[in-house]
């Protein structure tokens, strides 16, 4: 038989134990030594039920007959105020239905109550009964726990939880939390969202995982100094699913004995900007480049329209001192007056191309459109052009299909322009060659060439003829000029929406070829 040891606190099991002792000796002993045995089980059971915490309760047909203290103070009633009560009535009426039905199930198990104390107080109850023959009788032992503290308890933590859980789902960096073998043990969505993984394939995975074995090799995961208590900051680039390289920063600490912590930072959008910036920088160090490049062809072109413009006036100041001193010669006058003619016409020249690039680079020069016809304006130009392409021992072809009608809408004083720039340029560095005007039909728009075989253009000017100033650099010509005609050519042919172009070998000639729409 078991005894009860003083100082140690009895469990429910221990009273049920006591219960069935007690049967056991009423049913197999009759004799007055037994009875007393009894009485004195009984007086145990008592000590042991007073000295346990929780409220024990016996029952028949759902009436309270016996209670230990505890129980008592439990509901805040006396010995005799619990004796003769019905069970279910310290419970809410949401919960009686449910006792009344555990009793008559003769559940065993532990269930939840809300109870109610003599005060009208209330307080989460934690129940757990059973049943057993008691004198001949059919009895439940019921324990009773007032758990209220405990569901606080345990419903801060949930709420704690679900706080830290928030804070770690909705934190922009990815976050991963590691058991002591780098096993990973929880992830964030940010983590998920930045990575393309879902979590299982991330969970219970070693760390490793995430990384590619170059970048293991190169920036080792350094558990040595985390478990030292340090935090471990780097860079590195991570593999995400989709294989692609996604670099990272990553600060690893070990916050409690049990678990890493890693916080991750995607780096895509700040490299990005740096790539940007670094961009931007490369651009502004051009544009400056472009800047002091555009400040010294103007110097040059400054240097160059000085020579310009004093050698045609010191031929017309020249020969007009000359008519002055020789009035008596008249045959020289004609040759004088051609040369100041000439040399006025130069400089009218000059001085119209820096006022027209001044014009168009501050957009006071507009499109005029007109129906004129191209053949009639090609025609004039070869005329006009036969004396010089004789002087230099050239010819002049106009190559138009028979069948085509070339009446244009467009401004017809700067395609004269253009074209008279351009076909002056073949001719003047073309010697015993040919010049050739090609018009063709390309869509909705035309489409004209001025081909010649002279001198043709170094292959690294090609792409900066059309800059301004860029005439002073032509190594290949003693021609005098601003430099200006194809950069104005340029411009009037965009403001007609149209494009122009060059392709041209060295020594073999050159080909300078414009479209327009054929309405503007």
């Amino acid at each position: 038989m078991k005894m009860l040891v003083m100082g140690q606190s009895p469990s429910y099991d221990d009273l049920l134990k006591r219960i069935a002792e007690l049967e056991d000796l009423l049913v197999t002993n009759a004799s007055k030594s037994y009875y007393q045995e009894i009485k004195e089980s009984e007086e145990r059971f008592k000590a042991l039920s007073e000295a346990v915490n929780e409220g024990i309760f016996i029952s028949k047909d759902g009436v309270c007959i016996e209670a230990n203290e505890s129980g008592c103070q439990l509901f805040g009633f006396t010995r005799n105020e619990v004796i003769g009560r019905e069970v279910t009535s310290v419970f809410g009426e949401a919960y009686k239905m449910l006792v009344r039905i555990n009793i008559k199930n003769k559940f065993e198990g532990k269930y939840e109550a809300v109870a109610h104390k003599k005060d009208g107080t209330q307080f989460i109850a934690e129940i757990r009964g059973r049943n057993y023959q008691y004198r001949g009788e059919d009895v439940r032992v019921t324990s009773v726990r007032d758990i209220t503290e405990f569901k606080k308890t345990q419903q801060a933590l949930i709420d704690n939880e679900e706080k830290y859980r928030e804070v770690v789902e909705n934190a922009g960096d990815g976050i991963l939390l590691g058991n002591l073998k780098g096993e990973i043990i929880e992830v964030n969505q940010a983590f998920l969202s930045m990575t393309g993984y879902n979590r299982q394939d991330l969970l219970n995975k070693h760390i490793k995982i995430i990384f590619s074995s170059e970048a293991i090799k190169d920036k080792p995961l350094r558990f040595d100094l985390v478990n030292k208590g340090q935090s471990v900051l780097v860079e590195r680039d991570l593999v995400g699913k989709d294989g692609s390289l996604i670099p990272i920063e990553m600060n690893s600490k070990r916050p409690h004995d049990d678990y890493y912590l890693a916080i991750i930072r995607d780096l895509r959008e700040r490299k990005r900007a740096e790539e940007n910036l670094k961009h931007k920088n490369e651009e502004l160090k051009a544009a400056k480049e472009k800047a002091e490049e555009s400040d010294r062809l103007k110097s040059a072109f400054l240097a160059n329209m000085s020579h310009e413009i004093r050698t045609p006036m010191n031929g017309i100041i020249g020969f007009a001192e000359l008519l002055k001193m020789e009035q008596e010669r008249e045959g020289k006058k004609s040759d004088y007056l051609d040369v100041i003619l000439s040399s006025g016409n130069q400089l009218l020249n000059i001085i119209n191309d820096v006022l027209e690039i001044s014009r168009i680079e501050t957009g006071q020069v507009k499109i005029h459109p007109i129906k004129f016809d191209l053949c009639e304006m090609l025609k004039e130009l070869q005329v006009f052009f036969a004396p010089a392409v004789n002087q230099q021992h050239s010819e002049f072809k106009i190559a138009i299909p028979d069948s085509e009608n070339f009446y244009l809408y467009a401004d017809e004083a700067k395609i004269k322009q253009v074209l008279t720039n351009l076909i002056n340029n073949a001719i003047k560095f073309t010697q015993n060659g040919t010049i050739t005007v090609t018009v063709a039909k390309i869509a909705d728009s035309v489409s004209i060439s001025v081909q010649d075989n002279g001198i043709g253009i170094a292959q690294e000017f090609q792409d900066k003829i059309f800059e301004r100033f860029r005439q002073v650099e032509n190594r290949y010509s003693l021609q005098t000029g601003t430099g200006l005609g194809l950069p104005i050519c340029k411009k009037y042919i965009e403001l007609m929406k149209g494009e122009i172009w060059v392709k041209s070998t060295e020594g073999q000639g050159s080909t300078f070829t414009f479209t327009i729409p054929l309405t503007t």
